[in-house]
């Protein structure tokens, strides 16, 4: 190379730098982000067209890169559907602060907005509606329907054991009203919730919490009636949100970057002939994804109700059913991993069978012999899903995680009188005392009653005596704090019954702490376990069903003809196999109870 052509390239290079920089500083980037945040946290198989489903950590690492990316200007917020619960919502409204924190405009449009759009929203520079819209904030509500009048009717009665006098679960079918210590255990937990939500937004919109409250006192607010309290900022429709947003970056051309931070499927060309088999073998095939090396944090997703066996899968990846045999495994491979230095449980679950927990308890007290455990509590890890968290080493929760519930319940259909009403007479032969015993064609006598007592004081004991060893007390000191009774988040620390108050990422900053990783380090983050791809859920649904219809006699192709029969059908199969266990360390009314969106059913 000549002399006068390297400096003539030398010349150049700074100048075309120059330009790159003043081309950058023309435009604004803008990310257009939609929280839709399914109920599942765990993830979600990988589809072959279309947008990548999003589990709830992949939403949050989403929201971080946003913040942390040094290009990115604003971010267009679209709110969809939220699946999750007032802890989890929380925590996703600390990552979009994260947001304005790094500099970042949060600009939010929405055509109407119910209490969770506005909890997120709050934080925006801007929030916008049409002059039509509203603004829905009924406060927070739970209701228990009480049908043992109408089980008369029908002739159907329940037979109801359980430990502590908090354990209500079975209430609603052997009681008229709501017990006493049934609302003794809910209205804290409301007040927690109505006091977050209210400060939340108050704080968020810079407004006072009376005039929050004064609109939940409303209860829907028409535009005017929102911008006038500070709810909202803008009366526009969407194209002058639009403009409006553009005013924020005058004399620059706006980049935006749509489902920011989304994968996306396969291309499929139309005109191909070959395009559908494609897809098909990609569904067989099912997503390989790279093998991480290097130092890893597993994060074991613990989620919905707990039965022994597999988990449970949706269509689209959703857990309908927790199985111990299957977190039993992802905790055990995480444990003989070496390179994974610590384990995160993300528990969220309204407990399930006793047995189930019992077995996931163990292989969290194997791993923590070998690498820290840390637990991460969702909207709800109460009875068996405090259970398998109470080993960990540490345990996180947020205010308003519902925990606790430490009690037994058994409960049965009693028939007795039902069958002689719609002319079935049972006929039954027996070997052995209690071999009728939990027949549901017979109520359970006292002897009954008894035998299943003393079963439950003996697990509720062992219960108890485990909630100690792994919280450092003595039984003595948790036998008052159980008795089957449930606990915010932040009540639960004062008790002793968790550790320190935080959300997913606190947990993965903790464990990474506990196994002595340099804040350099690069850390990978192995999900698990991982759910099977649609065919494999397709398969697990179908044989549910089969299961199911097997119990009342049905076969395949009348399945096939009532589809909604066999979804009914694999619920009831689900719950039989919960009770089959002898036990049921469950809550699982707070599944709805922890729901966002004004009101809560049991």
């Amino acid at each position: 190379m000549s002399r006068t052509l390297l400096v003539l390239l030398l010349t150049l290079c700074p100048l075309l730098a120059d330009e790159a920089e003043k081309a950058k500083a023309a435009h604004a980037r803008i990310a257009e982000i939609t929280l839709s945040i399914d109920g599942s946290e765990d993830p979600a198989p990988a589809m072959p067209i279309g947008k990548q489903p999003q589990n709830y950590y992949a939403v949050l690492t989403n929201l971080r890169r946003a913040a942390a990316d040094p290009e990115l200007d604003a971010v267009l917020l679209k709110l969809g559907d939220y699946g999750v619960g007032w802890a989890r919502l929380l925590e996703v409204r600390d990552a979009l602060k994260g947001l304005r924190r790094s500099g970042k405009k949060v600009f939010v449009y929405k055509e109407s907005y119910a209490t969770p759009d506005l909890v997120l929203a709050s934080v925006a520079d801007r929030i916008s509606l049409p002059e039509s819209g509203s603004v829905f904030l009924p406060g927070i509500a739970t209701e228990s329907l009480y049908v043992r009048g109408l089980l008369e009717k029908l002739h159907l009665r329940f037979d109801v054991v359980h430990i502590g006098e908090y354990k209500s679960a079975g209430e609603s079918f052997v009681r008229d009203t709501m017990s006493d210590e049934l609302k003794q255990s809910l209205n804290p937990i409301l007040d927690e919730f109505y006091a977050s939500m209210v400060k939340t937004i108050a704080e968020g919109r810079g407004i006072s919490e009376d005039a929050v409250k004064g609109a939940i006192d409303t209860g829907i607010l028409n535009a005017k009636q929102a911008k006038a309290i500070g709810l909202v900022d803008r009366i526009e429709y969407e194209d002058q949100f639009r403009e409006g947003v553009k005013a924020f970056f005058p004399e620059r051309t706006l980049k935006i970057a749509k489902d920011y931070g989304r994968k996306k499927g396969m291309e499929i060309d139309p005109n191909n002939p070959m395009a559908a088999l494609s897809v098909l073998m990609s569904l067989f095939a099912g997503s390989k994804e790279p093998e991480l090396k290097g130092p890893k944090i597993a994060v074991v997703y613990c989620s919905g109700p707990i039965t022994s066996g597999k988990s449970q899968y949706g269509w689209t990846g959703e857990v309908a059913s927790m199985g111990s045999e299957t977190i039993v495994k992802a905790i055990d491979t995480a444990r003989e991993d070496g390179d994974v230095k610590a384990i995160v449980l993300r528990v969220n679950s309204p407990g399930g069978s006793g047995l189930a927990s019992d077995m996931i308890w163990r292989a969290v007290e194997r791993a923590r012999a070998e690498k820290p455990v840390v637990a991460s509590m969702g909207d709800v890890a109460a009875s068996g899903g405090y259970f398998i968290s109470m080993n960990s080493h540490a345990i996180l929760a947020e205010p308003q995680t519902i925990t606790g519930s430490i009690g037994v319940i058994g409960m049965m259909p009693n028939l007795d009188d039902f069958y002689p009403w719609i002319g079935v007479r049972p006929e039954r032969l027996v070997r052995g005392k209690r071999a009728a015993a939990l027949m549901t064609t017979k109520g359970l006598s006292d002897e009954d009653k008894e035998m299943l007592r003393s079963y439950m004081k003996d697990f509720y004991g062992d219960f108890v005596a485990k909630v100690a060893a792994g919280r450092g007390k003595t039984p003595a000191e948790i036998e008052p704090i159980a008795r089957g009774r449930i606990w915010s988040g932040r009540d639960a620390l004062k008790i002793g019954l968790v550790d320190r108050l935080g959300g997913l990422e606190d947990a993965i900053a903790l464990a990474r702490e506990r196994a002595k990783l340099a804040p350099g380090d690069e850390v990978h983050i192995l999900e698990m376990p991982k759910s099977g791809g649609p065919f494999e859920a397709l398969s697990e649904m179908f044989g549910l069903h089969l299961r199911a219809g097997a119990l009342l006699g049905l076969d395949a192709a009348a399945l096939r003809e009532v589809p909604l029969l066999g979804e009914a059908l694999a619920k009831i199969a689900a719950a039989r196999r919960m009770s089959a266990d002898g036990v049921c360390a469950a809550m699982p009314e707070l599944s709805d109870l922890a729901k966002v969106g004004g009101r809560g059913g049991r």
